[in-house]
């Protein structure tokens, strides 16, 4: 477990506790590129989606765009981030989001939950964009696959609804009830 805050200058630059300041526009592929590749990374290091969370990026857009063209506006934020991200991965590889996301050296509480520590591009970048795009990842489907029926007492043949969720059409043509089917396969 890391005690100092991880990356280097960028990420421990220091700035204004508030929403970074910045004018409502549509952000640009190659920054959507950038902040899909964080939104991935959540899925692929909790294992709880599958074909890296394509199923999810409809949901994920819009998001993006409602945080993104009226005020206050994320575009800083999400500029931020990208900036942090880059200099992550530049020190620490294929390592940079399980650090971001885990073990980030940011301030925890005594139940070692991480503290919101906003005077850092770091504090900003985990406070505004990651734990936001967890936020939006377990809403738009990532909880589906936390339970897995072999964990849960749960033959794999049955059929498996999560508790809260009605899978299936509502004109019942399909079932309402989707069979388990193993990600790994």
């Amino acid at each position: 477990m890391t005690t100092t805050i991880i990356g280097g200058e960028v990420c421990r630059q220091r700035l204004t506790s508030a929403l970074l300041p910045s004018e409502p526009r549509a952000l640009t592929q190659t920054e959507i590129a950038g902040l899909w590749r964080i939104f991935v990374a959540i899925g692929t290091i909790w294992e709880n989606t599958v074909y890296d969370s394509a199923g999810l990026k409809s949901s994920w857009l819009e998001f993006l765009t409602q945080k993104t063209r009226i005020q206050p506006s994320y575009v800083a934020e999400y500029v931020n981030a990208l900036v942090v991200v880059e200099e992550l991965r530049a020190m620490y590889s294929a390592e940079a989001f399980a650090k971001l996301f885990l073990d980030n050296g940011l301030p925890r509480d005594s139940m070692g939950r991480t503290m919101i520590a906003l005077d850092t591009r770091l504090g900003h970048a985990k406070h505004f964009v990651v734990d936001e795009f967890i936020r939006v990842q377990i809403v738009a489907g990532g909880f589906r696959n936390f339970i897995r029926p072999q964990t849960a007492g749960i033959r794999a043949e049955n059929n498996v609804n999560y508790n809260g969720y009605i899978s299936g059409s509502r004109f019942n043509r399909i079932k309402p009830v989707r069979p388990y089917e193993d990600p790994s396969q």
